[in-house]
């Protein structure tokens, strides 16, 4: 690899990113000699622009700097192309770096890239809208939705929502198409996950393969308030697969109606679709830059 690029989120996750270029700088040109050129987004859909544009000039590798979200757009404008992507996560929930085992310290994430191991990835999309980690509707879409409008962010804040959001959300009404069979359910949730986690190590698919070509979609049915305590431990524990409320199933697409349209998050960001709804897998989509015992 000799020309990078990297794409820095300043307003994704964590605070006091003004170290990054100068660190960045050290490391890639002092170690490497590879050519740089370090970019900083400056709004809504920056990043994906940005990746755009240096897809186009032929660079060897573009580098995501910040969180979900900013991974999301970087990937979006590489999935199916020749140039790999490497992440620096530097966000809230770090959903797909975690699971593909990139370290959250700024200089492991950076060993990383420089070993050089470039491993193909899955992804899945949403009625045509790419995700690499998971997506869904009901209640987690909900709560991106309130989520990223929050005036702080971070994981204290996203606990304090989910608690408000849990006691407030009233679950829905879906025909669900697998393939196989239709099913008929009312749910807190719907998950389509590429990637074992939301982020945070909060594992609601712990069964989930990044690299299997499949997606896996959980149906939370709904619980009782009395019950967020257990369903906690769960999540965290990768065990929420065993509870009798959930229900697993694993496939290449499927098909949602819903009463209405509503709220959609694919990799922690958020939209209004429609009452119809089309997830599918694609695999091996995606070129990554990922630690060697992936």
């Amino acid at each position: 690899m000799k020309k990078v690029a990297f794409i820095v989120n300043p307003a994704s996750g964590i605070k006091g990113k003004a170290f990054l270029g100068r660190y960045i700088e050290r490391s890639f040109h002092h170690r490497t000699g590879w050519i740089k050129d370090i970019y900083h987004t400056k709004g809504p859909d920056d990043a994906y622009r940005a990746a755009l544009h240096f897809k186009a000039t032929q660079v060897d590798l573009v580098v995501a700097v910040g969180g979900d979200g900013t991974v999301n757009q970087v990937a979006r404008a590489l999935v199916h192309a020749a140039i790999p992507m490497g992440i620096i996560p530097t966000g809230s929930g770090n959903g797909l770096a975690r699971h593909l085992g990139i370290p959250r310290s700024v200089p492991k994430a950076v060993d990383v890239i420089l070993q050089q191991h470039v491993a193909a990835i899955d992804s899945g999309a949403i009625n045509g809208q790419p995700f690499f980690c998971t997506a869904g509707i009901g209640f987690d879409a909900n709560l991106a939705n309130r989520f990223n409008r929050a005036p702080i962010r971070g994981f204290p804040s996203y606990i304090a929502l989910s608690a408000w959001e849990y006691t407030h959300y009233r679950p829905e009404k879906y025909k669900i198409f697998t393939g196989d069979c239709i099913l008929e359910r009312e749910a807190f949730l719907i998950t389509f996950a590429n990637c074992s986690q939301w982020g945070n190590n909060v594992y609601i698919a712990p069964g989930a393969s990044a690299t299997d070509g499949l997606l896996d979609m959980v149906i939370w049915k709904s619980t009782s308030v009395v019950r967020i305590p257990f369903t906690a431990v769960r999540l965290l524990a990768r065990n929420i697969n065993h509870s009798k409320h959930i229900e697993n199933f694993r496939g290449t697409s499927f098909s949602i109606e819903r009463a209405c349209e509503g709220p959609v998050h694919y990799d922690g960001e958020h939209a209004l679709m429609g009452r119809e709804l089309k997830v599918e897998a694609f695999p091996a989509s995606l070129k990554m830059v990922m630690p060697c015992l992936y």
